[in-house]
C-alpha cells in the first residue's frame, strides 16, 4: 500500500507519463514490466512500491496490445506489485486472464475482481484448479446461472454452507444447477434434501421413458440415473458409481434391462456429457453402440450391480 507522501511525490512523474501519446505510454509500460519481471523486487522495498504506483497508473490508458503483452509477465511478480496486478485483473478478460489463472494470485485480489458486472472474469476464476471458499462464496452470491454452473462443476471449488444456501436461494430452480449440486460430495445434507428427487418413485414402460426424457431435457442427470436404477431394482449408489467411472457402456446395459429405447439412451448420454462439460461430437453414434450390445455382455454388467437396499427416511 502506497503512503500518502510517496503518492504525492510521484504525482509529477505520473502526470508526465499521462501526457505521453498512447503508443509511447504503451512502450514505457512494457519496458517497466520487463524490468520488474527480471528483477522481481521485494514487495516491501521502496523500488517495488514506486514501480507499482507508476505502472498501475500508466496501464490505465496504455494500448490494449501493450496490456495484453504485460499481463503474462506480471504473473512472475504478483506479490511485488499488488496495485498493478489488481488493475490488470480488473481489465478486460483478454488482458486479465493470465493473472486470474495464476497459482499464487491472492484471494483478496480475486475477491475484488468478483462483481456482478464482471461475469466473464468470474467464469475464468470459477474454472481455476482451486477456488477458496471466500472467493467461491462471492461468485455464488453474484454470479449468473452460467457462471455459477462452472463453479458447481469444479471439484476444486470450496463452497461454504452459506455459499450453497445462496446458490439454492438464487438459482435453485435451474435444473443444471440442481443436478450439479446433487453430484457434489460436499453438498450439505439439508441442501441435498431440498433439491433431491423423491426416492420412492419407481416407473416402468412408457411412463419411465417419458419421465427420463423430461429429466434429460431439464439436464437432471442424477435423478434420471437414480430413476433408472430403481426401475431395475438396483441400488442408486451403483448408478452414481457408473457416472464416476464414466462408463457409458454400463449405462447402456441398465437401459437395455429397463426397456429403454436407443433414442432415450442417446438423450441420457447427451445430458451426461453436457453435465460433465465433455464433447458431443460423437453422441449421434451412441444409439448404434447401444443396439450392438450383446445379451451376454448386458447380463454380465448388470449382474455386478448391487440390489437396492432399504433406506431409512430421514426425519423431517
Amino acid at each position: 500500500m502506497m503512503t500518502a507522501s510517496l503518492t504525492t511525490a510521484l504525482d509529477p512523474i505520473n502526470a508526465m507519463i499521462g501526457a505521453l501519446s498512447p503508443k509511447l505510454r504503451g512502450a514505457l509500460v512494457e519496458e517497466l514490466v520487463e524490468e520488474i519481471s527480471r528483477d522481481r523486487p521485494d514487495a516491501e522495498s521502496r523500488k517495488a512500491r514506486v514501480l507499482d504506483s507508476i505502472v498501475a497508473n500508466a496501464l490505465r490508458d496504455a494500448p490494449m496490445s501493450s496490456r495484453v503483452r504485460a499481463s503474462p509477465k506480471l504473473v512472475r511478480c504478483i506479490s511485488s506489485l499488488p496495485d498493478t496486478v489488481t488493475a490488470i485483473a480488473c481489465d478486460v478478460v483478454a488482458v486479465a486472464e493470465a493473472v486470474l489463472v495464476a497459482n499464487d494470485m491472492p484471494d483478496a485480489i480475486l475477491s475484488e475482481v468478483c462483481t456482478a458486472d464482471r461475469q466473464e472474469h468470474m467464469r475464468v476464476i470459477a474454472k481455476r484448479p482451486s477456488v477458496s471458499a471466500a472467493v467461491a462464496d462471492k461468485i455464488a452470491l453474484l454470479g449468473e446461472s452460467a457462471t455459477v454452473l462452472l463453479l458447481v462443476r469444479n471439484a476444486g471449488a470450496r463452497l461454504s454452507p452459506a455459499g450453497f444456501d445462496d446458490i439454492v436461494a438464487r438459482l435453485g430452480t435451474d435444473p443444471a444447477i440442481r443436478s450439479g449440486l446433487s453430484q457434489r460430495g460436499d453438498c450439505p445434507s439439508e441442501i441435498a434434501a431440498k433439491i433431491a428427487m423423491p426416492t420412492n418413485e419407481a416407473l416402468s414402460g412408457e411412463a419411465l421413458i417419458e419421465k427420463l426424457q423430461q429429466l434429460t431435457t431439464d439436464r437432471e442427470l442424477l435423478p434420471a440415473v437414480d430413476l433408472l436404477m430403481r426401475s431395475i431394482g438396483r441400488d442408486q449408489d451403483a448408478g452414481r458409481k457408473i457416472l464416476e467411472r464414466d462408463d457409458e457402456k454400463a449405462l447402456g446395459a441398465v437401459c437395455h434391462v429397463a426397456g429403454i429405447d436407443a433414442h432415450t439412451y442417446e438423450a441420457l448420454i447427451e445430458c451426461w456429457r453436457v453435465s460433465a462439460g465433455k464433447s458431443l461430437a460423437d453422441v449421434h453414434k451412441s444409439p448404434v453402440r447401444f443396439r450392438l450390445m450383446r445379451p451376454a455382455e448386458i447380463d454380465r454388467i448388470v449382474a455386478r450391480l448391487p440390489m437396492a437396499r432399504a433406506r431409512v427416511a430421514e426425519p423431517a
